[in-house]
């Protein structure tokens, strides 16, 4: 018989190849439900730009391309989103794979080291040990067994060579679909602002949009009224040091530029007009702050603003942020004043990136300002 030292060896041997054996199985599950995803996103792009290009040629439909180039470029962020986690986690395989790979090579270094020292004699002499036939078929399957062992240790290597050269390709074309993807947007995004400019520019598009902000109005007025019959918007008063007036704070950290003010502003191609709101001159991408706690009553897509949320506040306050390009917030949702409610950005009927910043008290709108301490204002 094979002393207990060898046995014990084989042992440990064949625990490190099963080892080895587990740490080399793929888990494709989570990439493969990123690549459905990503499937869904792209077959809705699709969908939306053969709608796109049914009604370009129809001018007055400008506003009805401009909400479907707003949503098609939603889901490029999402396409763009989910992109990023694909590389991200590509990059996380390849660093355990190059760690890996480089325990698994140690690991055959020291086998065929080990392999130099035994030689092909030691195999034989093992075999001619043997007292019985019994104890030679047992000693022939630890001479296999210890064979199988080195060539898995190979394969394994092998193995996970293959799965980085892979990756790596993975990961490069990942990159290059996140830049077109990323340039694709950034193309839209402007193609989008230029059409709602051009259009409000023209008296029937100017008048379109009045009529349409006109519809929009009436319709929160009423979402507001639903809301405050029912009974009490939630939320928590301010958070203290960070407070404004009347504990209010700036719906974003980015800027303190007010581009358009609440009430008679001058459009230079139709003269004085009414504005409901303040114009913050935030970054694309910047986060949208809740100006104070409250329960959301709006979220999403809102007519002539866009993606919007509105958020109902225990003063009798209802505050808007327009043309967001998304919202991270739901119906009901109670928010904490300075939470982050959605990202700064163009949709709806806007020309450029900014937040729109409405507050609704007694049945109608009341004047933003007041309640934005510091405020700089712009080419106005």
């Amino acid at each position: 018989m094979f002393s207990r030292k060898r046995a014990l060896s084989l042992l440990c041997a064949a625990c490190m190849a099963a080892s080895l054996l587990c740490m080399a199985k793929p888990v494709p599950t989570y990439a493969d439900n990123l690549s459905d995803q990503l499937q869904e996103v792209r077959d809705a792009q699709e969908k939306l730009e053969k709608q796109i290009e049914a009604i370009q040629s129809d001018k007055s439909k400008a506003l009805e391309e401009k909400a479907l180039l707003d949503r098609q470029n939603d889901k490029l962020r999402s396409e763009i989103s989910l992109l990023q986690q694909q590389s991200d986690e590509t990059q996380t395989r390849i660093t355990e794979l190059t760690q890996k790979e480089q325990e698994q090579y140690e690991l055959f270094c020291r086998q065929v080291r080990e392999e130099e020292e035994r030689g092909t004699v030691s195999y034989w002499s093992v075999l001619f040990k043997a007292s019985s036939f019994t104890d030679l078929l047992a000693r022939m399957d630890f001479v296999n067994e210890v064979m199988d062992y080195d060539r898995q240790v190979i394969s394994d290597l092998q193995t996970t060579r293959r799965q980085l050269t892979e990756d790596k390709a993975a990961l490069e074309q990942q990159k290059s679909e996140l830049e077109s993807s990323q340039t694709k947007l950034q193309q839209q995004v402007d193609a989008a602002s230029t059409l709602i400019r051009e259009y409000e520019e023209t008296e029937a598009g100017h008048q379109a949009m009045l009529d349409e902000a006109a519809e929009d109005e009436l319709r929160i007025q009423e979402l507001i009224r639903q809301q405050q019959s029912g009974g009490s918007s939630g939320g928590s008063g301010s958070s203290g040091s960070n407070s404004g007036v009347d504990g209010y704070i700036w719906p974003t950290n980015n800027t303190r530029v007010v581009t358009s003010p609440y009430g008679e502003r001058w459009c230079p191609f139709h003269g004085y007009e009414s504005h409901n709101g303040a114009d913050i001159d935030a970054a694309r991408g910047s986060a949208v702050l809740a100006a104070k706690s409250g329960r959301v009553i709006q979220a999403g897509w809102n007519g002539g603003y866009g993606i919007s949320v509105m958020i109902a506040h225990d003063d009798g306050i209802t505050t808007l942020y327009g043309h967001m390009d998304g919202c991270s917030v739901s119906v009901g949702q109670t928010v904490s004043q300075g939470e982050t409610i959605g990202i700064c950005g163009n949709t709806g009927n806007s020309s450029g990136a900014h937040i729109h910043y409405t507050m609704y008290k007694n049945g109608g709108t009341i004047d933003p300002l007041p309640y934005l301490p510091g405020y700089i204002a712009w080419d106005w």
